[in-house]
């Protein structure tokens, strides 16, 4: 998994950053949101005006944040393409 691009969301909600991301070799995500909650950050996937267009097991999920957040905070752990 990489992170290709991340933009901060200075929109004062819980959305932190927007973010696209390599998922595999052959899958790309555009438009992803990175969410601070109560219980923790959440990852979503874009969508239209009625459903998601994907969605992600919970240990998957982790993985993204995790790769979201680092690449957020600059660090090189981002372009780790061992969890793919």
């Amino acid at each position: 998994m990489e992170i290709l691009d991340v933009r901060p969301d200075t929109g004062g909600g819980s959305i932190i950053a927007r973010f696209d991301a390599q998922l595999s070799p052959d899958v790309r995500m555009f438009g992803l949101k990175l969410v601070k909650t109560p219980r923790g950050h959440r990852v979503y996937p874009p969508h239209t005006n009625v459903h998601n267009c994907a969605t992600f097991a919970p240990t998957f999920a982790e993985k993204l944040i995790r790769a979201a957040l680092a690449a957020l905070n600059g660090e090189a752990e981002s372009n780790d393409r061992s969890a793919t």
